[in-house]
């Protein structure tokens, strides 16, 4: 069998993270990052809908670094819900929409595709990863900050490389997964690593023995103390041995929550795309392949399957609410049929579809108080998706803007015309 396959552009990164909470109990060394004033241009509207405003950020004239203080603009801005999202033909810009359907753009399109945005836990700043260009999957990790309208890039813990992926610890901690630029990261694992982006300070992630903590897609529990993530291990033929680890930063360790294997000889995996829940009690992670189909699986942290669906197709990044939780994720049924966006509650048996679309779904997010559902649905013409929000419920289902994807959800100080 061999399942249906999104156009390239519309292909889910291998890996993938966000989540949120505090920093990692390790120490901090000199680390600088690199800081770059933001640019913005243009944008576009909402389809079908009332006209909406588009304006132009400001940049800032004097690039300060990223530890300085906040700009008196701080104070004219209302924190409000918004939704950041890669907007425009390319995705390679950032646009945040409002309440009420207004359109700010907050990074000028340029460069690759920019995937995977998060916000930090307070809403000031806004983290996301950008590839080189369509064919290339290369990422750099930047960081916008929101009240003084500056984006920068983030480096990592050799300089140049390559960013796998990152998740929010605290408002200024983040953990990533780099490798070194030229380094092979097909079936690889890259180094875990902690960074300040207020202080320019960071470190390699230990384990409790001094070992340095290696993988790749990692994401964080609310409070920061457990990441996931995913290990690569020895070859045998044409399979490499693959395992879910979970880091526990109060006691340093790292636990085995379930192993498989991997083919080295196309692109597959039995881990990808690992989202622990916000608790910290729960792994939601699928496996993809060719012939052996795809799946999705929720683990428990100590290895028991909480949900498997054996049928899925081409299954989307999942999103964790922020209490609760209950967790969305989209996927087809079956290599013929259309996608559809799942609710699924812990304990509740199998999830609820609450609609169903043509192409697949691309990325997707819960709002802040688990009422909506934004999720990106691929075009036909495989370069773009469009970005729809839909109630809890299955209520209310619209489309909220042409061309956009990766959606990430705040109360944030944006300021809008």
């Amino acid at each position: 069998m061999t399942p249906r396959t999104p156009a390239a552009s519309h292909r889910r990164p291998t890996r993938a993270s966000r989540a949120g909470g505090r920093a990692l109990a390790v120490a901090l060394v000199a680390l600088a990052v690199v800081a770059v004033a933001a640019g913005a241009c243009g944008g576009s509207s909402p389809t079908p809908a009332p006209t909406v405003t588009v304006t132009v950020a400001a940049s800032s004239s004097s690039s300060p670094s990223p530890s300085s203080s906040a700009s008196t603009s701080t104070n004219a801005a209302i924190a409000q819900l918004v939704v950041a999202v890669a907007s425009g033909p390319k995705a390679n810009g950032i646009s945040v929409i409002s309440g009420t359907g207004k359109v700010l753009q907050l990074v000028a399109p340029s460069g690759g595709p920019i995937h995977d945005l998060a916000w930090a836990p307070d809403g000031q700043r806004l983290a996301f990863l950008r590839a080189v260009s369509d064919s290339d999957s290369t990422n750099s990790l930047f960081v916008y900050d929101v009240p003084r309208k500056l984006l920068y890039q983030v480096g990592a813990g050799v300089a140049p490389a390559t960013i796998d992926s990152f998740a929010w610890l605290g408002s200024t901690q983040l953990v990533e997964s780099y490798f070194p630029a030229g380094a092979t990261t097909y079936h690889a694992n890259g180094t875990l690593y902690l960074r300040d982006i207020a202080k320019s300070t960071g470190q390699a992630v230990k384990d409790s023995g001094g070992h340095l903590v290696k993988g790749v897609g990692v994401s964080s529990s609310t409070d920061g103390v457990h990441l996931a993530y995913v290990t690569y291990g020895a070859k045998s033929g044409s399979m490499i041995a693959e395992s879910l680890r979970v880091y526990d930063a109060d006691n340093l360790s790292v636990a085995k929550v379930a192993t498989g294997q991997a083919p080295t000889d196309f692109d597959g995996d039995e881990f990808s795309y690992p989202r622990i829940s916000p608790d910290g009690t729960l792994i939601y992670t699928t496996q993809t392949g060719s012939d052996p189909g795809f799946r999705c699986t929720v683990y428990g942290v100590d290895g028991t399957k909480h949900l498997t669906l054996n049928d899925l197709i081409w299954p989307a990044p999942a999103s964790w609410t922020a209490h609760g939780p209950r967790l969305a994720f989209g996927g087809g049924s079956g290599s013929s049929t259309p996608d559809s966006l799942r609710v699924w509650s812990p304990g509740a048996g199998k999830p609820t579809a609450i609609v169903t679309v043509k192409l697949p779904i691309t990325s997707l997010a819960w709002s802040p108080k688990a009422s909506q559902i934004a999720y990106a649905v691929a075009k036909s013409n495989g370069l773009q998706s469009a970005l729809w929000v839909i109630d809890a419920t299955g209520a209310n289902n619209h489309l909220l803007l042409a061309n956009g994807s990766w959606p990430a959800w705040a109360v944030a100080p944006v300021k809008f015309p």
